[in-house]
């Protein structure tokens, strides 16, 4: 194809559609440039596969960069290739560092000059109402709320930042270009993830020089050494710096070096002196109100921003753990500061913005799924009859199952973390399960039980069910993974779903011994049960909770809904009365309920009635679960198809 001399930005690829060589059969077509850097120009896409469609992103290589560098830009996107190539290898991979889907390159014609310029499709993280990068998310804070993050999201933020560099230096690559704009971010609260981005000046370890004479990585962030006159040798250390830099910038809203180039950043870096994060007005009252943990934050930074490598810490986790057990205060907190609730309400309204809702996978697959566990990044872990699947963003793929007692013995999987769940099942087992596979092994005290639910944190406060044929279901309760007297629901024939709603009580669905509707709330620190409907000629099906708000909703046959908050229950009711069997509250406290074959919405408040959002007669399978964030909501049926919606501003 042909592009203007001047097009250096790529303008004329928006409509073509571009195939990897390697997947033939998958079709990516450009939309819209959705960012441009020096390397490369980045677009929305939407990639068309057999079994159905996905957003992604698309990166071509700048003209001119061909033009200058040729081979050596051509041997820069190999490189970004094979080092995201080698972080896909496990299943599932890890969560915490962009996924690559495909890369190959297009023919072109500018100006006369035949170029060949290489592509990579990457996922697309949607970043909702807070904003996609880090930058963005940490200025949306401090712009709502008056502060940057509080202690409990740096926490999980740093988490997330640690692991991904352990990740990329596990397979050999150092990254050095770790800064706020190359992080992008997905979820809200608990569910809010973080992803390392952007590999395109990333070195082996131990490599040195720049790339076509450009001094890399982003100013204030990038370490003197990578910078420095007769290519000084970069490292595990390198990415170090930036990390420090980046803690300081999420934990006040402000750079650390205010530096115009890189090299105006390393030579402030060679000062002895660093700034203390109390000086910074948009430290949150949380951390400040306690100068022994900013001091200790403030040593930490020092030292992982200290000019010569040798004296930093020699990892990303050894620079974070020392910044955690500063933040640590106490017991954590399931609810977010109000502040940072309230920040989103205005942006969170579905009626400021359009859906669009695509098949992500066909329904009619072979598989039965049991139970589902999403993340925020569009990441899911199911368990089947046969075993473990993982959706990757674009198909079903199998699970590593070692290490478990048996493959289809699985009952149930709950997300308890950013690319981290557990499992449970046949023979009372349960366990961690993340891309290292299933830890920690616990068994229960009867082996002849199946556990087929579970929420919460095996290291706090969790609870299971646990049912044996003919007799009643059981609820465990487990403190710091320590057994608590179980607790038997009498009037229970089978729970169907469980989920939590505040620090300290469970919501429960099922059916009763005489057909009935049977739903709870169950306290298990306090060892009770509350019956909050039951005799009514119904089968609840599923229910959903927010700890964060302490509200939830209970759905079931006839269209059928309980929603709960801290004060009361409200029954409701869905038009034509569809059998409901999957749901979720999203932070707008907006009810989101699946049936076979239809996705309804309720809006709060309960003046408006339930709008069926999204339709398809031909999806006779019903739903197994729904997860809704701001602005996004996926629903899977139980044949393994998947349904995704996202807001787009009108």
């Amino acid at each position: 194809m042909f592009l203007a001399p001047d097009d250096d930005h790529l303008g004329g690829l928006e409509g073509v559609s571009v195939r990897a060589a390697a997947q033939p059969e998958v079709v990516y077509t450009v939309e819209r440039m959705v960012g441009a850097g020096s390397y490369s120009i980045a677009f929305f896409a939407l990639r068309r596969a057999p079994d159905g469609e996905a957003p992604v992103v698309l990166k071509f290589v700048r003209p001119s960069l061909m033009r200058a560098a040729g081979e050596m830009a051509i041997l820069a996107v190999e490189k970004e290739t094979v080092a995201l190539g080698r972080l896909n290898e496990r299943v599932p991979p890890t969560p915490f560092v962009v996924r690559l889907l495909a890369s190959d390159a297009i023919d072109v014609e500018q100006g006369g000059v035949e170029l060949r310029l290489p592509w990579l499709a990457l996922e697309y993280v949607h970043g909702g109402a807070e904003g996609t990068t880090l930058e963005e998310r940490v200025e949306f804070s401090v712009e709502q709320t008056g502060y940057a993050f509080d202690p409990d999201r740096a926490e999980l933020a740093l988490t997330c930042l640690a692991s991904g560099l352990e990740a990329i230096h596990e397979v050999g690559v150092v990254h050095r270009d770790l800064s706020p704009h190359n992080v992008l971010c997905c979820g809200f609260g608990q569910d809010e993830l973080f992803k390392i981005a952007d590999f395109g000046i990333a070195r082996p370890q131990g490599g040195t020089g720049t790339f076509v004479g450009i001094a890399g990585g982003t100013p204030g962030y990038a370490a003197p050494e990578q910078v420095r006159q007769g290519g000084a040798k970069v490292c595990p250390e390198s990415d170090v710096f930036s990390l420090a830099a980046v803690t300081f910038k999420l934990l006040t809203g402000e750079e650390l070096f205010n530096a115009n180039s890189v090299i105006d950043g390393a030579v402030l870096a060679m000062a002895a002196e660093r700034r203390s994060i109390t000086k910074c007005k948009g430290l949150c009252p949380e951390l400040a109100e306690r100068p022994g943990a900013c001091a200790a934050i403030d040593r930490i930074i020092a030292r992982g921003t200290a000019a010569d490598p040798r004296h930093r810490p020699p990892t990303g986790w050894e620079l974070v753990s020392g910044v955690l057990r500063a933040l640590r205060s106490g017991k954590k907190r399931s609810r977010p500061p109000r502040r940072r609730l309230e920040s989103i309400t205005d942006y969170s309204a579905p009626m400021r913005f359009g859906w669009t809702w695509r098949v992500r996978h066909q329904a009619g697959g072979s598989r039965i799924l049991r139970s589902v566990a999403w993340d925020a990044d569009g990441r899911c872990l199911a368990a089947t009859t046969s075993g473990l699947v993982f959706w990757n963003g674009t198909g079903w793929v199998s699970a590593r199952v070692d290490g478990l007692p048996s493959e289809g013995g699985v009952r149930f999987v709950e997300r308890v973390g950013a690319g981290n769940w557990i499992i449970g099942g046949d023979g009372a087992f349960i366990a961690h399960y993340s891309s290292d596979g299933a830890t920690g092994l616990l068994r229960g005290e009867d082996p002849s039980v199946s556990f087929t639910h579970a929420s919460g944190d095996l290291e706090d406060l969790a609870v299971l069910v646990a049912e044996r044929a003919g007799e009643s279901p059981l609820l465990f309760g487990l403190a710091a993974r320590r057994w608590m007297k179980p607790a038997a629901l009498s009037r229970a024939k089978n729970v169907r779903s469980l989920a939590r709603i505040d620090d300290e009580r469970w919501l429960i669905a099922g059916e009763s011994r005489t057909g009935e509707g049977y739903a709870a709330i169950y306290s298990p620190l306090m060892f009770e049960v509350e019956l909050i409907a039951g005799g009514e000629p119904v089968s609840y099906a599923a229910c959903s909770g927010r700890a964060d708000l302490g509200i939830g909703a209970v759905v079931g046959s006839g269209g059928r809904v309980i929603a709960l908050d801290e004060e009361k229950a409200t029954p409701l009711v869905v038009a034509d009365g569809p059998d409901l069997g999957a749901v979720a509250v999203d932070v707008g406290a907006r009810i989101w309920a699946g049936a076979a074959g239809s996705i309804w919405l309720h809006e709060p408040g309960g003046s408006l009635p339930w709008k069926c959002v999204w339709q398809n007669e031909t999806w006779s399978v019903p739903f197994i679960g729904v997860f809704a964030d701001v602005g996004r909501v996926v629903a899977t049926a139980r044949d393994g198809g998947v349904v995704e919606g996202r807001w787009e501003a009108k």
